[in-house]
């Protein structure tokens, strides 16, 4: 899994800072549990991913890490860790879920990418209850969707009781429409913050960003 836009997005904007300990569901080649541990200098995290190969490079990509001593990686489903966690309550979580539907039509070849990208390994249903017997009552947990399934993600945290604290609009460029959604969720009632966040300037290539953006990613990207 080559690292996109939707993981470093999110590793940046999800509030990690202050957590004592931070769960990645589904971490790939490690890239949000890296960035975490990156931003905060005391958490222990621990990272989860059930593809092999995935698990292996992120292994490894850890091992070589400046945090390896701080960061933790299982071959595990969020559904096996739930149900006997090495920590019993995180104070931040974070996901970049899968969110293609089956009965949509939509066609991943690839074994490796629909076993990620797919609800048929993990349903928003089960992300979410497993996150609420994990989550710390005064923590968060953040995710990354596109913009339907993000409203649909949204309409089924309330109805299990999470309260949205965070919500931005991701657009793509300048004059665009917004494609993704960044959610913070918690277990206490609180106001809903909502935002936009531009990526890309209108000027023609894919190298301008916006001040925004580039304030966001300037301690991960090196193009900044």
């Amino acid at each position: 899994m080559k690292i996109g836009t939707d993981g470093v997005l999110l590793g940046a904007w999800a509030d990690t800072l202050q957590a004592s300990s931070i769960l990645d569901i589904g971490t790939g080649t490690g890239v949000l549990a890296l960035m975490s541990a990156q931003r905060n200098a005391k958490a222990l995290i621990h990272a989860l991913e059930i593809d092999r190969a995935a698990f292996e490079q992120a292994s490894s990509n850890i091992e070589n890490s400046p945090w390896k001593n701080r960061l933790r990686i299982l071959h595990q489903s969020i559904q096996d860790y739930s149900q006997k966690p090495l920590i019993p309550l995180f104070e931040s979580i974070i996901s970049n879920p899968p969110y293609f539907k089956i009965e949509s039509g939509t066609l991943i070849k690839d074994a490796a990418r629909r076993q990620a990208r797919s609800t048929d390994t993990l349903t928003f249903d089960t992300l979410l209850d497993s996150v609420f017997s994990l989550l710390h009552p005064k923590g968060n947990f953040s995710v990354i969707l596109p913009i339907d399934e993000g409203k649909e993600f949204m309409q089924l945290a309330l109805q299990k009781k999470f309260y949205i604290k965070r919500c931005t609009e991701v657009i793509p460029r300048e004059g665009k429409m917004s494609n993704r959604l960044l959610l913070e969720l918690v277990l206490y009632d609180t106001l809903t913050e909502k935002k936009s966040l531009i990526i890309r300037t209108a000027e023609k290539g894919n190298h301008h960003y916006t001040t925004a953006f580039r304030q966001l990613h300037k301690d991960f990207l090196l193009a900044f």
